[in-house]
C-alpha cells in the first residue's frame, strides 16, 4: 500500500474531513496519531493512537509529538486538518472572532510544523495544509476566515522553501465538502435544497466535494507520487480557481 511504513500526524482527527483522512491513511498503510481538542476519538484500529489536546497551545504540539515518537519511532508526514469557519463582515465580525480565526486556523499550522520539524528533518518527509479555495477566490461576508486560509497558504511556501529538500511542504485548497459541519448546516437550514443548490452553483463542475476528493489528494501530496510538488496549492474545489 501507498503508506506502507509511514507514520502521520493528522490534526483534527476526531471529526469531519480530519477524521476522514485518518481513516484514509490508515486504510493506505499508515500509523496515524490523530489529535484534536475532543476528549475521544471513535476510530478504532491498532496503528492508530490518539492525542487530546488544542493545537493553539505549543505545548500541547510537543507532547503529541513526543507521543507519537515515543510509540512509532519516527513522523513522516504531518496534515494540519484543524480550523474553523466563521461568517461576518467587518462590521459583524468582532475582533475576538477575527483573532480566534487565526489562532486555530494560522498559529495552530504554525505550532505544528514547529513542534514537528526537527523530526520531520530526519529524513525524507511531508506536510500538507488543508487551506481553501477561498483563499484566493473570497466568498462574501468571511472577513476573518478568507485571510486566514490564505496566510495558511505563503506560510506552507515559507515552510516548503526552507526546508527542501527533505521536506515536501504544500496546500490543498477544498471548496464545499459533505462533511458533518456541512450535514448540519442543511439541516438547520430553512430549505436545505435551496442551500444546497446554492453550493452546488458555486462550482462548474455542479457539484460539492466528497472526503473521498479531500483523502485522494492528501495521500497524493503524502507519497512518492508528488515528489516534484512543493509549496503548490492544489484545488479540490470542482472548478472554482
Amino acid at each position: 500500500m501507498k503508506m506502507d511504513g509511514r507514520v502521520a500526524i493528522v490534526t483534527g482527527a476526531a471529526s469531519g474531513m480530519g477524521k476522514a483522512i485518518s481513516n484514509r491513511l490508515l486504510k493506505e498503510g499508515s500509523k496515524v496519531i490523530g489529535f484534536s481538542l475532543e476528549e475521544t476519538c471513535n476510530i478504532n484500529d491498532p496503528n492508530f493512537i490518539y492525542y487530546s489536546g488544542n493545537v493553539c497551545i505549543l505545548e500541547d504540539c510537543k507532547k503529541v509529538v513526543e507521543k507519537a515518537i515515543k510509540t512509532f519511532g519516527k513522523i513522516d508526514c504531518l496534515v494540519n486538518s484543524a480550523g474553523i469557519t466563521r461568517e461576518g463582515t467587518l462590521e459583524t465580525t468582532t475582533l475576538d472572532t477575527f483573532k480566534l480565526t487565526f489562532e486555530i486556523n494560522v498559529f495552530g499550522v504554525f505550532n505544528m510544523c514547529k513542534a514537528t520539524i526537527k523530526e520531520l528533518k530526519k529524513h525524507t518527509s511531508t506536510i500538507v495544509n488543508i487551506s481553501s479555495d477561498m483563499s484566493k477566490q473570497p466568498l462574501k461576508e468571511r472577513i476573518s476566515y478568507n485571510p486566514s486560509k490564505a496566510a495558511v497558504n505563503m506560510l506552507t511556501e515559507c515552510i516548503a522553501l526552507d526546508y527542501a529538500p527533505n521536506i515536501r511542504a504544500n496546500t490543498i485548497m477544498p471548496g464545499v465538502v459533505h462533511t458533518p459541519m456541512i450535514e448540519k448546516r442543511l439541516h438547520e437550514a430553512d430549505n436545505p435544497e435551496d442551500l444546497l443548490n446554492f453550493y452546488k452553483s458555486i462550482y462548474p463542475l455542479e457539484r460539492i466535494g466528497t472526503v473521498d476528493d479531500i483523502t485522494n489528494a492528501v495521500l497524493f501530496l503524502s507519497t512518492k507520487e508528488s515528489s516534484w510538488m512543493t509549496g503548490g496549492h492544489l484545488p479540490i474545489c470542482g472548478g472554482s480557481l
